[in-house]
């Protein structure tokens, strides 16, 4: 009996993950585990090809457990090793995101909704197996948490390459494929599962997200468009009139009260000087705004932008060697956001600039110490623990010359 797979189509331009920059913060011990089970049920079914049509998914009469069943079951290798490798791939950091418990439910319910799309719209009775309709939810819940990371992938069609791309993009290309196929193509895969998972995920995520049953971030798709909404009322407010900086006399009379005292030359230059930066951030113009932070910290050293705005800010002005306002930069970042997901990171690039260019060695090591607890394996850590030991444990450090190199 023929199957319906849902696997990606074959004769589609491929494009294939192979990692994502989003570092992880646990062990996905639960993804890991799904991986495993998918390929021992692969195993086991090669043996006994029975299994596959028997808790395979049947839009005609389906049973309670196909719901459940279908979703660890392959047709092929290819079929398996495609949808192992989206799983890994994007799975890891949703399993990070939700814990261990969360994400099992999360990925089995929306198998679920994945394969009841398939039975109202799919219009057949072929049975359908395949775990891309709980991968597709896993994408879909991908989209709404890690909006702005990137992907790395290989890409198949005319030319082989390499390139680094949006998530975004890459989840809505397949999204949107998914729909084109499905009202054109004549295969044999289910693109309304996957468009049914994708759905169920993007959809459930950003309610959690909304509610606040998810530990929020100011990077997740829910909290930039709230951001954006923000912005486009402030613009539309603006374009009509308003002044945030003005207060006449007749406002003030016309509230009973006199006016506030206008702000002292030294507080509107601050003013000015934080709206220049997050506009010349905002236009990718990293030299102006970096220059521009510079003298907003000799007005005030007590201001911070941003998280991003900071973080970029940091980053240009270590790229451009100037050290001691990148060391500066640094400090204020995790002086002001020290839940950053990423606080390692930063600690590192910090500890690296003391030792090697700022000769500050009891700087370095505290940073470089606390880098290092916190990384598991890795590059990262590596580094650290190299830097670590050219420190000593007490002597000074010799500076080396400027090295090129990515910033966070």
């Amino acid at each position: 009996q023929q199957l319906t797979t849902s696997n990606q189509q074959p004769s589609s331009p491929m494009l294939i993950p192979l990692r994502t920059d989003s570092p992880l913060r646990h062990t996905p011990y639960m993804n890991w585990a799904l991986i495993a089970t998918n390929v021992i049920v692969y195993a086991v079914t090669m043996a006994h090809p029975d299994i596959t049509l028997r808790y395979g998914l049947s839009p005609r009469q389906p049973q309670l457990y196909q719901f459940f069943t279908y979703q660890f079951l392959h047709g092929s290798i290819l079929h398996l090793v495609g949808n192992m490798l989206f799983l890994y791939i994007f799975g890891n950091n949703v399993n990070d995101r939700l814990g261990n418990l969360g994400y099992i439910a999360f990925y089995l319910a929306g198998g679920v909704f994945a394969g009841i799309s398939y039975v109202i719209l799919s219009g057949g009775d072929t049975p359908m197996v395949g775990a891309s309709g709980s991968i597709a939810a896993v994408t879909g819940a991908y989209l709404v948490l890690l909006p702005r990371s990137n992907v790395t992938i290989v890409y198949f069609y005319i030319l082989i390459g390499t390139a680094e791309i949006a998530s975004l993009w890459f989840i809505l290309f397949f999204f949107i494929y998914d729909v084109y196929l499905n009202f054109t193509g004549h295969d044999q895969v289910a693109h309304t599962a996957h468009i049914g998972g994708t759905l169920f995920g993007f959809i459930t995520c950003a309610v959690l997200l909304t509610l606040h049953l998810l530990p929020r971030d100011q990077f997740d798709a829910v909290a930039l468009i709230q951001r954006w909404n923000k912005r486009r009322q402030y613009r539309d407010m603006v374009s009509k009139g308003y002044n945030p900086f003005e207060y006449t006399q007749a406002e003030a009379v016309r509230r009973g009260g006199k006016p506030p005292p206008l702000p002292d030359p030294r507080t509107a230059r601050v003013m000015e000087l934080r709206s220049a930066v997050s506009d010349a951030v905002a236009s990718h113009d990293l030299d102006r705004a970096a220059n521009l932070y510079v003298e907003l910290k000799t007005a005030d050293p007590q201001q911070a932008l941003p998280r991003q705005q900071q973080l970029d800010v940091a980053n240009h002005l270590a790229a451009q060697q100037r050290f001691p306002q990148a060391a500066e930069a640094y400090e204020t970042f995790i002086q002001q956001y020290p839940k950053y997901e990423q606080l390692e990171h930063v600690e590192l690039m910090l500890g690296l600039i003391y030792a090697r260019y700022l000769n500050q060695p009891d700087r370095a090591r505290d940073y470089l110490t606390r880098a290092a607890s916190k990384f598991h394996t890795g590059r990262e850590l590596e580094m650290a623990r190299e830097e670590l030991s050219r420190l000593g444990p007490g002597g000074q450090t010799v500076p080396l010359p400027p090295q090129p190199g990515k910033w966070l």
